[in-house]
């Protein structure tokens, strides 16, 4: 099969009775035999699919991590930097559209994987989906997945060994997610979330302990003897700026301290993150805010909102203040600031953290898929498969996991003094 430039043509895919459309290595589209009347199209090109994608968004099922404008700037600054290809799979009959998957092939180490678009940089990954699609029985989805990787299949832009599935809800804004009917494995991680309540004293008394609530005005106090205490939310672009710059060196410094690798360190993650939070498509949704002391930076956050949710994404501290709890005294600013604004829900996103588990009143197992889909696939998806069923073991076993801390700082340590 070959790629042209500019006219269609037609062909044919490993499943021999579904007729392929393909638009200069842009698209393929087949007639699905599993959803009656459906067509199936996959775009490697997000300009082809963003006024279809925008114009699903309002109704559809998903969480802002399925946001049009929140994954093209992550493939502007990170995809297109990284071998990836974009495979847009989208469901439709007629003129309505049923479901967006935002899918990817990645090329590593002589494989080509699929994954969800920005995997990486996601907490939650699922379609985006209609009450039809999210109604698919799970012999169904099977089988229209297999339809979609068959037409996937039939093209060298898409084709792929393997398939890397991570961290999927079991349900998305209430409506059943049916790619829980592919084989899985429980992610290593929870996410956690809370729901808000007005006015915010009580809602605080109810979530902490009075000891808890004593420690906070304690630490509040002796905080504001290095000057006024108060939550900075800056406008200007230049100002955001300045103050995520900050936030990626007191995160960078923290990451290194417990032996993890920099977030920020690989190739456009922190113009990814400085882009979300400047550019006029994407401040509506990013919140960026700092517990200031004074003129100093405590601790810095970076949120996003989405349907009266408010998700803590990333948060940082001053080390040199850690000992006043900064980043907790910034936490329930956050929180009563949502309140204010009447969000019905706090999210915590994906991790165990003992502060969330305070807070928190309602907890979401995610799901992994591995699977292979050549030949060449089945050794890195055994792999992958079961070297997450080893991490959840590990993090779910308090022994194991704090001795897997403990190494995990020393041997950081190590490379540090190595200058590695």
């Amino acid at each position: 099969m070959t790629d042209t430039h500019g006219a269609a043509i037609t062909a044919f895919s490993r499943n021999p009775s579904s007729q392929v459309q393909i638009a200069r290595g842009t698209s393929l589209e087949a007639r699905s035999r599993v959803w009656m009347d459906a067509r199936i199209a996959v775009h490697s090109d997000l300009a082809g699919v963003e006024s279809a994608w925008r114009a699903f968004e309002p109704q559809a099922a998903r969480t802002v991590f399925q946001q049009f404008d929140y994954l093209s700037a992550w493939f502007r600054h990170v995809g297109s930097r990284s071998r990836v290809t974009p495979a847009i799979a989208v469901i439709r009959t007629d003129n309505t559209i049923h479901a967006i998957l935002p899918l990817a092939v990645e090329r590593n180490r002589g494989f080509r994987k699929l994954t969800w678009l920005g995997q990486e940089l996601c907490d939650y990954l699922c379609p985006l989906m209609s009450a039809e699609f999210a109604a698919l029985e799970p012999d169904a989805l099977r089988a229209l997945w297999q339809e979609i990787v068959s037409l996937m299949q039939s093209h060298a832009r898409f084709r792929h060994d393997w398939v890397e599935f991570r961290r999927m809800p079991a349900a998305v804004e209430g409506r059943h997610n049916p790619m829980l009917a592919l084989p899985t494995v429980l992610h290593a991680s929870s996410a956690y979330a809370t729901t808000l309540s007005a006015p915010w004293d009580e809602f605080y008394r109810s979530r902490r302990t009075g000891k808890a609530r004593k420690q906070d005005r304690s630490k509040l106090a002796r905080l504001a003897e290095f000057g006024e205490v108060s939550l900075a939310t800056p406008e200007e672009p230049a100002e955001i700026e300045r103050m995520l710059q900050t936030l990626f060196e007191q995160k960078s410094e923290a990451l290194d301290g417990k032996g993890i690798t920099d977030l920020f360190a690989p190739p456009g993650h922190r113009e990814f993150f400085l882009d979300l939070a400047t550019s006029p498509r994407t401040r509506s949704f990013v919140h960026v805010s700092a517990l200031r002391v004074g003129p100093s930076l405590a601790a810095i956050n970076f949120g996003l909102e989405f349907r009266q949710r408010y998700a803590l994404f990333l948060v940082s501290y001053d080390r040199s203040l850690a000992r006043l709890s900064p980043g907790v005294i910034h936490l329930n600013k956050l929180i009563e600031r949502a309140i204010g604004h009447g969000m019905t829900e706090f999210d915590f996103l994906v991790g165990e953290q003992r502060l969330k588990l305070e807070w928190t009143d309602r907890e979401t197992r995610l799901h992994d898929h591995f699977a292979a889909s050549s030949w060449r696939g089945y050794l890195p998806a055994m792999t992958a498969s079961i070297g997450a069923r080893m991490k959840r073991m590990i993090k779910q076993t308090p022994a194991f996991w704090s001795a897997f801390k403990t190494l995990r700082a020393q041997l950081g340590a190590v490379r540090q003094n190595l200058g590695v």
